[in-house]
């Protein structure tokens, strides 16, 4: 999701997807939003696409062997329709159709495999808020509606007209809830749709709410995990701590890394109780001869909840450790000392209201001891 904002040229992305592939992945995610931070929108489908149609020409890619995975958004954001274009939506059939296609287009893939709801169109809090509100509050994006049964009949209707074209092989849910999870499934049920195959939460030693009631929605209907963010947005790679930098990741100037290049895209993964679980678990992955990340894509991988999981790289380098990791199984010990660390800082990356989302950024029970991700790096400390 970084492929056209902190990696700047498509030779980049294409050296990554080569290794992935090379190492035996056979999955890709992206959406119509990527890149994020900056430059929103396209771009990564587009450098996928020309990758895969490169690679496909030469023989040495599959199309059929890709799991292919794309997401529509609720903000028009990188839709094709410019007269809608960043106009909030209720994933209608007009719009619907218009991004898989566009998408689809794009990546040069004739159908995708997993076609996803970025995240609800409903007025409910997304994006680290852990408590419920009505009417927008709380929420970054806009909304267009209150998720009645009406609302989840006319997206689950606009969702199979893309399966009844042959568009999309399956479809999935993103930055949902229980009730959204529930809702759909019934839905489904009772209009005998296919009903959402996985859900793609934000998740990790930083955030295990999905762990909770969102968790027992998809398992009763079926729906298998797909987080992303197992990595807390680079924080759990123990880079962001003071001096670490070049000992985890010594191909990447911290400078060009998101945290401290840009501080107020999804700062809730570094702030101050964040660097301070980090600091524990950096020590246990030490102990049993990890990386960090290692230990954090093994973990999350691990969890009974998931099937698989999404993490996002800069470099080579990073695609192989992040492949690597998922190929290690945690002994019941070290998952007993990852509890641990957890009940000590239960979910640091989430907050409870805007104003606590502030709270939770300054940390000032911390005293001169609260340091964020964001301070990493002077701008001649090296490191990734």
């Amino acid at each position: 999701m970084t492929w056209g904002s902190f990696n700047g040229k498509e030779e980049q992305a294409f050296a990554q997807l080569d290794k992935a592939v090379e190492l035996g992945a056979n999955f890709i995610d992206t959406a119509e939003l990527y890149p994020v931070a900056f430059n929103y929108g396209k771009t990564t489908e587009v450098w996928i696409g020309k990758w895969l149609a490169a690679r496909r020409a030469e023989g040495k890619v599959d199309r059929s062997k890709l799991y292919i995975a794309t997401k529509c958004n609720a903000a028009g954001i990188g839709s094709p329709l410019d007269e809608r274009e960043g106009q909030p939506h209720g994933y209608d059939p007009e719009m619907l159709t218009a991004s898989c296609k566009a998408s689809i287009e794009r990546l040069q893939c004739e159908y995708i495999d997993l076609y996803q709801l970025h995240w609800p169109s409903r007025d409910t809090p997304v994006f680290g808020c852990g408590q419920f509100y009505p009417d927008g509050k709380n929420r970054p994006p806009g909304f267009v509606d209150n998720g009645s049964p009406a609302d989840f009949e006319k997206q689950v209707l606009a969702v199979k007209s893309l399966l009844d074209v042959g568009l999309i092989k399956h479809w999935g849910l993103s930055n949902e809830n229980a009730y959204g999870i529930t809702m759909f499934c019934v839905t489904c049920d009772r209009l005998g749709v296919p009903r959402p195959v996985s859900c793609q939460n934000d998740f990790s030693m930083l955030n295990r709410t999905y762990e909770a009631d969102t968790w027992e929605a998809a398992y009763r209907f079926g729906v298998v995990g797909l987080p992303y963010g197992g990595l807390a947005g680079g924080t759990l790679t123990g880079k962001y701590l003071g001096g670490s930098g070049e000992k985890f990741s010594p191909d990447r100037p911290l400078t060009e890394c998101r945290h401290v290049n840009q501080p107020e895209f999804q700062a809730r993964y570094g702030q101050p109780m964040c660097m301070k679980a980090t600091e524990q678990y950096v020590k246990i992955a030490e102990k049993y001869d990890l990386t960090p990340t290692e230990l954090a894509l093994a973990w999350t991988r691990q969890r009974p909840c998931n099937t698989s999981i999404i993490t996002g790289t800069t470099t080579v380098r990073q695609m192989e450790e992040c492949i690597k990791a998922l190929m290690i199984d945690l002994s019941d010990e070290v998952l007993a000392e990852v509890d641990v660390v957890h009940e000590e800082f239960r979910n640091p990356v989430v907050f409870l209201s805007a104003e606590g989302k502030v709270l939770c950024l300054e940390a000032p029970w911390l005293g001169n001891k609260a340091t964020s991700a964001s301070k990493a790096a002077a701008p001649t400390l090296n490191g990734c």
